[in-house]
Order: C-alpha cells, then sequence, then structure tokens
C-alpha cells in the first residue's frame, strides 16, 4: 500500500516541480529508516493532495527553511500543515506469522478470533503457546493481556467467496490466507485460515497515542505567525492502522469502525477547542482493495477534516487511486464485473477501459460495458459498446440483450423487441431476453404476451426474482 501511495505521489509531486530527486534531503528521506521513511510517504501524499487542488506547494523540511512539513498557498489562502501517523504495533504481525505458519504446516484450516484487554506486551512465544494449546487440545487459560479466544472450523475447500461473517468491534488485525483458483468450471477456495486480534482498549489507547502527535504538531506550529483570516494551521493525522489492518478479499466495509472514528472525532474536537490558533485536524484513512483472486486493484483514501464547530463526518473527501497493473485483461474485466455488481461504478469504468487497451477485441469487456452504462442511463455509450461485442461476435447473446435494454432506453422499443428475439432464436434459454423483451410488452400494454414471456423465462430458471416480480404485478394490477 506504501508503495502505491510512494509512486502516485512522488510522480505527481516531480511533474509539477514540488521536489527534486536530485536533492540530497530528499534523497536521505529516500533512504531512510522504514519509520521515516514511512513518515515521508505520508508528507508526499498530503502534499500531492494539496497539488491537485491546485495549490502552490513548498515542502518546507526538505528545503531547510523551516521545520513545519508543508505549506500551500492557493490565491489568498495560506496553509501550514504538520503531518503525523499512528503506526499499529509491530506485536501483532508478529503473532500472526508464526500461528499462520503453524496452522499451515499442520494444515489446519480454521478461524482463530483472539481478544487482547491491551496491546500486547508480553513475549510472543507465550502468547503463541497459549494459542497454541487452546487450539490443539481445546484447553483456553488468560495469561497477561489475552482475554478471550474463540476457534471455528472452515471448510478445506469451499466456493469464492468464503462465507463468513466476523463481528467488527475492535479489530486490531485481521489476515486472511487461502489458495484460490478454478475448480471444476468454478472460483474455489482452499484450505483458508483467518487470524483475528481484537484490543477492547482499543479506542483508549488510539486516544491517547492521538494526543502526543497533536501535542508535538502544536509544538512545531507554534513557530508559524499567522496574521490575517486567511492563513490556517492544519495537523493532518493518518490513522489508518488504529482502525485496524484489515487483509481479506471483500470484508465487511464495517470492519473500517465508525464508531472508532467518532470517538477520535470528538476528542480531536475538545483538542481544537483547548487551543483555538489550530485550524483544523485532517484524519485520514486509507485502504486497499483485493479482487476474488487476492489482487489488489485500488486504494482508496478518505479524508475527515475536523473543526471545532463541524458536526462528525460531515466533511469527508474520499480519493480513489487505481492501482498500476500489467494483469491480463480477462482478470480486470472480471475485477470491473465484481465492482459494478457492487454499485462502484466509477472504478469500474477504468477497469473495463484500461482491459480494452489491452485487448480491444475482447468481447466480454466491451458488453460488461455496455451494461454498466445501460446501468447509468447513458444507453447512446451502451449501444456503441454492445455494437462493438457484436462486431467480435454476431451470434453474443447477452450482447445482443444489452443492446436491446440500450434501444428501450432511447425509446426504440420495436428494434428492442428485435434484439430480444434475435437473441432467442440464437439461445432460446436466454431468460434476460425473454425477461426484457416482457418489460416492452409491458409498455406496449401486450400483458397476455408479456406474462408469455416471462412464463417462459421462469421455466428456464424458477427462481427467477425480477420475472416472478413483474408476473405478481401483473397479476395484482392488470386484468384478464
Amino acid at each position: 500500500m506504501n508503495l502505491i501511495l510512494f509512486y502516485y505521489s512522488l510522480k505527481t509531486l516531480i511533474e509539477k516541480k514540488v521536489i527534486d530527486l536530485r536533492s540530497r534531503a530528499v534523497q536521505g528521506r529516500l533512504h531512510a529508516d522504514p519509520g521515516q521513511f514511512d513518515d515521508f510517504i505520508n508528507e508526499l501524499f498530503m502534499a500531492s493532495n494539496y497539488v491537485s487542488n491546485g495549490f502552490k506547494v513548498s515542502m518546507l523540511e526538505l528545503l531547510g527553511s523551516e521545520s513545519i512539513d508543508i505549506y500551500a498557498e492557493k490565491g489568498g489562502l495560506k496553509v501550514w500543515c504538520e503531518c503525523k501517523r499512528l503506526r499499529r504495533s509491530t506485536s501483532y504481525t508478529e503473532l500472526a506469522i508464526e500461528i499462520l505458519q503453524r496452522l499451515h504446516k499442520k494444515r489446519m484450516n480454521l478461524l482463530i478470533d483472539v481478544t487482547f484487554t491491551r496491546t500486547p506486551k508480553e513475549k510472543p512465544k507465550l502468547i503463541i503457546e497459549t494459542i497454541k494449546s487452546s487450539v490443539e487440545r481445546g484447553h483456553f487459560r488468560r495469561r497477561g493481556s489475552l482475554e478471550r479466544l474463540t476457534v471455528l472450523s472452515l471448510p478445506d475447500i469451499s466456493d469464492a467467496p468464503l462465507n463468513v461473517r466476523i463481528r467488527p468491534e475492535n479489530i486490531e488485525y485481521l489476515v486472511y490466507a487461502a489458495y484460490m483458483g478454478v475448480f471444476e468450471g468454478r472460483l474455489k477456495i482452499r484450505e483458508p485460515k483467518i487470524l483475528v486480534f481484537r484490543n477492547v482498549n482499543k479506542v483508549k489507547e488510539a486516544i491517547e497515542r492521538i494526543k502526543r502527535r497533536l501535542n508535538e504538531a502544536y509544538k512545531q506550529l507554534s513557530a508559524v505567525k499567522v496574521s490575517n483570516r486567511g492563513e490556517r494551521k492544519v495537523v493532518q493525522i493518518d490513522v489508518s492502522d488504529v482502525m485496524g489492518a484489515i487483509v481479506v478479499p471483500y470484508h465487511d466495509d464495517k470492519a473500517y469502525k465508525e464508531e472508532v472514528l467518532r470517538s477520535i472525532e470528538n476528542f480531536c474536537k475538545d483538542w481544537l477547542l483547548k487551543h483555538p490558533d489550530i485550524d483544523s485536524v485532517v484524519l485520514v484513512t486509507r485502504r486497499i482493495h483485493l479482487d476474488p483472486f487476492g489482487h489488489p486493484y485500488a486504494l482508496t483514501v478518505e479524508y475527515r477534516t475536523i473543526t471545532p464547530y463541524t458536526p462528525p463526518g460531515w466533511t469527508m473527501i474520499t480519493i480513489t487511486i487505481p492501482v498500476p497493473n500489467s494483469f491480463p485483461s480477462e482478470i480486470l474485466t472480471n475485477t470491473a464485473t465484481a465492482l459494478k455488481h457492487r454499485g462502484v461504478y466509477n472504478m469500474a469504468l477504468y477497469f473495463y477501459k484500461k482491459a480494452l487497451e489491452i485487448n480491444p477485441n475482447l468481447k466480454e469487456a466491451w458488453n460488461n460495458l455496455a451494461d454498466l452504462y445501460n446501468r447509468l442511463g447513458m444507453f447512446e455509450e451502451a449501444l456503441r459498446c454492445s455494437d462493438k461485442a457484436l462486431e467480435i461476435d454476431k451470434f453474443y447473446t447477452s450482447a445482443l440483450v444489452n443492446k436491446g435494454i440500450a434501444l428501450a432506453g432511447l425509446g426504440r422499443l420495436k428494434e428492442a423487441i428485435d434484439c430480444f428475439d434475435e437473441a432467442i432464436s440464437i439461445n432460446p434459454k436466454e431468460k434476460k431476453a425473454w425477461y426484457n423483451k416482457a418489460v416492452i410488452l409491458c409498455i406496449l400494454k401486450s400483458y397476455n404476451d408479456a406474462r408469455k414471456c416471462l412464463n417462459k423465462a421462469l421455466k428456464i430458471d424458477p427462481n427467477y426474482k425480477q420475472a416472478k416480480d413483474l408476473l405478481t404485478s401483473l397479476s395484482k394490477n392488470v386484468k384478464g
């Protein structure tokens, strides 16, 4: 995730001539220890965000002029910004590696859910032995910060995605390990292992750490003297690790807990009231998205600007950064389709177009893009894309259906029915053609013919919800 941010930010700042790679200060930060390098990435990303919004930016520490991280200016507005980051305890990572290696060696497929009373300070060996005893012998006893442990068996092989529900409260670290592939024509998961670490004092510990970072930033910003209302002092804190490290495809979004952010926001509001010369605190959370194969496809970064008098959550801005990729066009298309079905249309659009840049003759990408445009009400674009798919394969029934939907959206109902009929003539079991033809027939008030089409669709798929709903509606509201 850090490397994605680094690539994106560095590229932007070099293009805008904010930094020079030949600078000794920049070279020093690039070769610093991992902790300092992470801080530098955080500063680069914040600076690139200001640049992208039309600000003239200077990174003052790199210029050797001041100890402030970023100075940004636009029109009459001047901003001084200190960038901080809260890091996750490395103890969770060490424990996760040891336990997952043990599960792999023993060929055990389990969900292990561990609750701590605080961030563990004990030697990892003590905690690992306790967890091992509980897993292998069914005996658990509290030890130090280790309070509770739950173990659930997972199937050796199952359909993807894995159907597991995990409570989102107090998660500090969640890691998922499995083999994924296509078996018997379907995407399957083999040998899954899920490890969850929780901390019941997570919020309290996070606020204590944020308090220290805010006080550090306040001392640094105190050196800046503001003279008018167009000048701002801002503290930006990356709290991604505080929210919990979630490493699992399609994990429930609630894992990034609003309750934790609300508590942090409320604390920051109180802190700002006591420090009126600081204008705002910006909380930053990052999340990497994975497709069902475990490939990263995008990074989302959310900014929450907190002022003493702004209601929590009212000033959120989310930025989506597509992951630089060289995946095959088929995987990009599958990823885009998964995004489309989740309603993430902008990102899906990006990946369909990326797939078609790589392979302009991929009919599935053109067809799925047509479906996406239909969902967006962009029927001219949908028609163009479905025609592209049909140029590649004139017998592609799914593209004929999408073309018919686009024509219907443009009011060309007779042509739409012709498309559905053509799809049915090629494949009489194309249920979507029967259903969409029924929809057009309802518009034309040909209700008996519409019922016949719906019955055809339901004969193919008795659980076809849209067809069942429309048939029920016709039975209730239309006589004859």
